[in-house]
C-alpha cells in the first residue's frame, strides 16, 4: 500500500530542536516523547552508521519503542514477493513471460492473459483494489484468499498490458497466489523457508490475518486508531512484518547475490519499458528514480497504522531504513535528513556571512500562491514569518542558503540585477518555484 501525498506534504514543515549529536538530533527533531515514534538504520559500505528510536510504541501504556521492535513494513513487503517470483524462474519453475492465467484458474480474461513481467513491474493495466469503494466496505473481514481474489478481480483493467505504469496492489496479490501454486507452500511458510529462516530473519514474518497486534500499536493521525483492515486483504502486497536489523540483513543479501541472483537482482532495480519505448520507475518490487541528483532504488510502505520507507544509493552503497507507528508520519524527511548529513548534500551551516547577503535577505518575499514571508534580524540572528504562522529560526549556510531548524531542506538567495529571488530546493523534489522578493 502506498501514501506518496503524505511524504511530500512534510518536506518543508518545520519542527521542533533538540541538541544532540548530529543523528540523534535530527531524530529528536522528527520525533515526540509523548506520541507514536519512528525507529532508524543508517549504514554504509556493511558499516552501521546511526541506529536510533524514539517516540512510544503504545500511547495508553507509555510503552517507548525500542530498537528491536517489530513494525508492519507495507508495500516495501513487495521486494520480497518479486524475489520470490524469481527465486522459482531460477528453480525453472516458471518463466517472467507466464501469464497469470497459467497458475490461477477462474480469473477473467483480461486478468488471465497478463504476463508476471507486467504484474511485478506495475505495468500490467490491472487495477488498484485499494480504490474500489466495494472492496472498503467488506475489507475489515478476514476471507480466504480465493475469496479475496473473486473479489478484488471483479473491476475492469484501466489499460492494456504494457502502455501506463499504474501501481497495483491487486496484481501483488495474484504473484502471492502464483507462489502458492507453483511451490506448494503458502505465501508465508514460502518466505520463511527460503528467505527468512535462510537469512535468520528470525523476526520477520507474514501477517496473515487481524490487524496484527506484534507489541507495537499503529495510529493515525491525531494518534487515532487507524481504519480497520484484515490483513488477509494485505497479504503477498504489503504483509510482511519486520524489524530495523533484520532489513539490513535482507538488503545486503539481496544486492550481494545471496537471495537471487546478481543478473536477476538487476531486472528488479532496472526500469520498466512501456510499449511505447518509455521507461517507468519501477522495477520488480522497487522504485528506481533520482533524489538531490543521485540514483536511488527504494520503495514506501502504508498499511494502517505504520509507514516505511527503505532507500539504497548504489553510488554510495548507503542504506536506509525507517519505520513510523503511525500511518500519518512518514519517515521519509527524516531519511533524507540523515542522508543529507552523511553525503553533505545541503550547503553547511556557516557563521561568517557576508553583509550584502544579511542585506539582501532581510525583507519580504511571496510565494507562488500568494503567501508571504517575511525574514528578519534580530541580534544577528534571522528569522522568517509565512502570514500569520509563528516565526521559525533561520539556519545560516553556504552558498548564499538557509534553512529553517531540523530540516536539511533549503533557500537560496539568488541576485539578478535589482531582482532578487529566494528559490527553494527539496532533497526529495529539487528545486521548487522561486519567491519574489517585494519589499
Amino acid at each position: 500500500m502506498l501514501r506518496t501525498a503524505v511524504f511530500i506534504a512534510t518536506l518543508f514543515a518545520p519542527l521542533s530542536f533538540a541538541k544532540q549529536n548530529p543523528f540523534s538530533e535530527t531524530l529528536a527533531c522528527h520525533t515526540s516523547n509523548s506520541n507514536p515514534g519512528v525507529a532508524v538504520r543508517l549504514e554504509q559500505s556493511g558499516e552501521v552508521i546511526y541506529s536510533g528510536v524514539a517516540g512510544l510504541a503504545n500511547i495508553q501504556n507509555k510503552q517507548q519503542l525500542r530498537l528491536d521492535d517489530v513494525f508492519q513494513i507495507g508495500s516495501v513487503s513487495k521486494q520480497f514477493t518479486a524475489a520470490a517470483i524469481l527465486q522459482l524462474i531460477e528453480q525453472d519453475k516458471l518463466k517472467l513471460s507466464n501469464t497469470l492465467g497459467d497458475f490461477i484458474k477462474g480469473l477473467p480474461k483480461d486478468y488471465a492473459q497478463v504476463t508476471i513481467e507486467r504484474v511485478l513491474s506495475h505495468t500490467s493495466g490491472l487495477p488498484n483494489y485499494n480504490n474500489d469503494p466495494r472492496i472498503r466496505n467488506i475489507w475489515h473481514q478476514e476471507r480466504s484468499l480465493d475469496d479475496i481474489i473473486k473479489e478484488i478481480t471483479k473491476q475492469t483493467p484501466i489499460a492494456k498490458s504494457g502502455e501506463v505504469f499504474n501501481y497495483s496492489n491487486t496484481g501483488y496479490v495474484l504473484l502471492g497466489k502464483v507462489i502458492e501454486v507453483v511451490s506448494g507452500l503458502t505465501y508465508a511458510d514460502y518466505l520463511k523457508t527460503h528467505i527468512f529462516n535462510p537469512l535468520k530473519m528470525n523476526r520477520s514474518y507474514v501477517t496473515k490475518q487481524g490487524e496484527g497486534n506484534t507489541g507495537t500499536t499503529g495510529y493515525s493521525s491525531h494518534n487515532d486508531s487507524p481504519i480497520k483492515v484484515d490483513r488477509s486483504w494485505i497479504y503477498a502486497s504489503g504483509a510482511i512484518t519486520s524489524t530495523l536489523k533484520d532489513m539490513s540483513r535482507w538488503h545486503q543479501a539481496l544486492v550481494n547475490g545471496k537471495v537471487i541472483s546478481k543478473h536477476n537482482y538487476q531486472k528488479m532495480i532496472t526500469p520498466t519499458v512501456l510499449n511505447n519505448g518509455e521507461t517507468s520507475p519501477y522495477g520488480f518490487g522497487l522504485y528506481n528514480y533520482p533524489i538531490s541528483g543521485k540514483k536511488t532504488i527504494n520503495h514506501e510502505g502504508w498499511i494502517p497504522g505504520f509507514m516505511t520507507w527503505s532507500i539504497y544509493l548504489p553510488e554510495n552503497d548507503l542504506y536506509a531504513v525507517a519505520f513510523s507507528n503511525n500511518d500519518a508520519k512518514h519517515p521519509g524527511p527524516l531519511v533524507l535528513d540523515m542522508i543529507a548529513k552523511q553525503l553533505n548534500l545541503s550547503p553547511v551551516p556557516v557563521t561568517n556571512i557576508s553583509k550584502d547577503f544579511t542585506k539582501n535577505l532581510v525583507g519580504k518575499y511571496q510565494f507562488s500562491d500568494q503567501r508571504v514571508m517575511a525574514i528578519s534580524e534580530v541580534n544577528k540572528q534571522f528569522y522568517a514569518q509565512i502570514n500569520e504562522e509563528p516565526k521559525q529560526r533561520l539556519i545560516l549556510r553556504a552558498d548564499n542558503s538557509f534553512s529553517f531548524e531540523c530540516t536539511e531542506n533549503f533557500y537560496r538567495l539568488r541576485k539578478e540585477n535589482d531582482a532578487i529571488t529566494l528559490n527553494p530546493i527539496s532533497l526529495y523534489r529539487g528545486e521548487g518555484q522561486p519567491l519574489r522578493k517585494i519589499l
